[in-house]
């Protein structure tokens, strides 16, 4: 009862995002088991479903938003057609050295990717949402480093990120964007898709 209040007074936690077909998840849940294998107790790691192509988080948001979010969707991505990401390179925010969040980047039509997230930025802002200020960096999460790893530990990492990155990855068709909520309990996020706009 108090979570349901809390999401009632503060509205709902809300992004913008690609989603990620099965096939892609899968791997990605390879990946994942790959990197708990080298035994890092300091990085936290994310449930290969809760894994999203982030193009705008928007916090929390009032109900009575979700229409104009929807329009503002509609209006960012109606120029575009579909296209296609591959996943290549990994590393860690702000750098391998002194690592925070460990991540897979993203190759194919990135130029185009960040087209669409411009696009949507600007459609967002003229809704009334606030302009992200830092510059968009297109990858995908998967942990997160709970205090600091020594420089044996930074070694191990960056032997696992480089093992993962070798491996081969299907391609990630972009074919529309989705508007996700997160809903956080004792087991940690579940996301809800609120809305979806195709592209083309």
């Amino acid at each position: 009862m108090k979570q349901q209040q809390r999401r009632t007074e503060k509205g709902l936690r809300l992004f913008v995002a690609v989603g990620l077909p099965e096939e892609t998840r899968a791997y990605l849940r390879q990946a994942i088991q790959e990197l708990r294998s080298i035994d890092l107790d300091a990085i936290r790691w994310v449930k290969p479903e809760g894994i999203h192509l982030t193009l705008k988080f928007l916090g929390d948001t009032p109900v009575k938003r979700l229409d104009a979010i929807g329009e503002a969707m509609f209006q960012g991505s109606r120029s575009f057609a579909p296209f296609g990401l591959r996943i290549r390179g990994a590393g860690a925010f702000p750098n391998l050295s002194s690592p925070r969040v460990v991540w897979l980047g993203l190759s194919g039509e990135v130029t185009e990717l960040a087209r669409l997230q411009g696009r949507l930025e600007d459609a967002l802002e003229a809704a009334g949402f606030p302009r992200e200020q830092r510059g968009f960096s297109p990858h995908l999460t998967l942990g997160r480093v709970n205090g600091r790893l020594s420089a044996v530990q930074v070694q191990t990492l960056t032997a696992g990120l480089r093992h993962v990155d070798g491996m081969a990855f299907p391609d990630i068709p972009v074919t529309g964007i989705s508007l996700m909520e997160s809903n956080l309990d004792g087991t940690g996020a579940r996301y809800v898709e609120r809305k979806k706009v195709g592209l083309g």
